[in-house]
């Protein structure tokens, strides 16, 4: 198998070069070292000489000019020897360098810019050894609370239009349908069609009306029923409010329940229902972190991070929400400081859109946030929106790389 993926044809154009960046300030030169030679050892003593010990980001070009894989490193000179020692067929390393003809690189200022310069790449070329970072690779969705006589919990890779409320992006996979399903269930709320008729107990009929619930989950008690008239409208308010609480943050009493009902149907040997509660508190901690996470990221990740750019010259990152937004030089005179400014406004400033115009580059965010989880000092670092304006304004001695 040569490839992890099968790249698509429109995507099979011959490489000169890796392209504009929008996650550096400039761009790097790129550097080339042929390996048609049958000779590894020359190829090794040519990377030692030529590639530098700095972070960057590397390409294989295979026989007919094409991007095969590319990679990151924060000590190039390492990683690119790495593929060249030893003689294991069974790794995917071995497999890689034995379709490359020309190894390409280019270095960056920081990790952190290695890496997202990575990301963008294997979006923009879709190697075929590249497997994490492709488009669609992992699909992305929203849970939103649906517009109905009686609301439900629902997933999909767009809110529904005219949604009430809606949580995201998060993964949209298995996991994630499985824990919206159960949030459902836990708070006894329907799962039935759209189209199901609701009569809630206290809605008057003019006519005698059929109170037969439309589904089985009645009988065993994890439906409030709206459907056969079970519950009040205000009684089934009340269940999405609650699980509106947790989703929030504000309320996680459900899971001590669940806790609690798990150890007590343990303690009495039923296992079987043991295990049921279990998995439902599984789920909706799952649930809850992933929504934690990007609501953590994007209400506090809002800052101008200082890292040395290609040149030496320390640049400086605009995160907004998590995201990267902006690249620019770090202002060392009125030019440069006029043109931080109008970039700040921009991005920390901007005019006032609806929410779900806002997708979230979810990769990018996680890229970013773990750079900081690994590296938490890094955090000492970072300007705050005002200390970049105050920096803006008046003279500052830069930073020295």
């Amino acid at each position: 198998m040569d490839g992890l993926l099968k790249e698509p044809v429109r995507q099979r154009r011959p490489f000169r070069g890796f392209g504009p960046t929008s996650v550096a300030y400039g761009r790097a030169a790129l550097h080339a070292l042929s390996v048609s030679a049958h000779d590894p050892a020359a190829w090794r003593r040519e990377i030692r000489q030529r590639c530098p010990t700095r972070p960057g980001v590397y390409g294989m070009i295979d026989a007919d000019e094409h991007l095969i894989y590319v990679g990151m490193s924060k000590q190039l000179r390492q990683r690119l020897l790495s593929y060249f020692t030893g003689n294991d067929d069974r790794s995917k390393q071995y497999r890689i360098a034995q379709h490359a003809k020309r190894l390409v690189w280019e270095t960056a200022g920081h990790e952190l810019t290695a890496q997202l310069r990575e990301l963008e790449l294997i979006r923009r070329w879709r190697p075929r050894f590249n497997a994490v970072g492709r488009p669609r690779r992992q699909r992305l969705g929203y849970i939103y609370l649906t517009v109905t006589d009686a609301p439900q919990f629902r997933v999909g890779p767009l809110p529904a239009r005219y949604c009430q409320h809606f949580w995201g992006p998060v993964p949209l996979g298995w996991r994630t349908r499985d824990a919206v399903e159960r949030l459902n269930l836990v708070f006894r709320l329907r799962t039935c069609s759209q189209a199901t008729p609701m009569r809630f107990s206290d809605q008057r009929d003019l006519f005698e009306m059929d109170r037969t619930a439309a589904c089985l989950r009645n009988d065993v008690g994890s439906c409030l029923a709206p459907c056969a008239g079970q519950c009040t409208r205000s009684q089934y308010t009340a269940s999405i409010q609650a699980a509106q609480a947790l989703l929030e943050g504000r309320d996680s009493s459900v899971l001590d329940r669940l806790q609690a009902e798990m150890t007590s149907a343990a303690a009495a040997n039923c296992f079987e229902r043991a295990a049921l509660l279990r998995d439902a508190r599984e789920e909706l901690t799952y649930l809850l972190e992933q929504i934690e996470w990007l609501r953590d990221v994007q209400q506090h990740y809002w800052f101008v991070y200082p890292v040395p750019g290609s040149a030496r010259r320390m640049v400086w990152k605009l995160i907004a929400g998590g995201e990267l937004a902006a690249v620019v030089r770090e202002p060392v005179d009125e030019a440069s400081r006029r043109r931080c400014r109008q970039m700040l406004d921009r991005v920390f400033d901007p005019p006032v859109r609806p929410d779900f115009e806002h997708t979230g580059d979810l990769a990018q965010m996680r890229t970013i946030a773990s750079w900081f989880r690994r590296y938490p000092d890094q955090m000492e670092q970072v300007l705050d929106i005002d200390q970049a304006r105050h920096r803006c304004v008046g003279h500052f001695d830069p930073i020295e790389c």
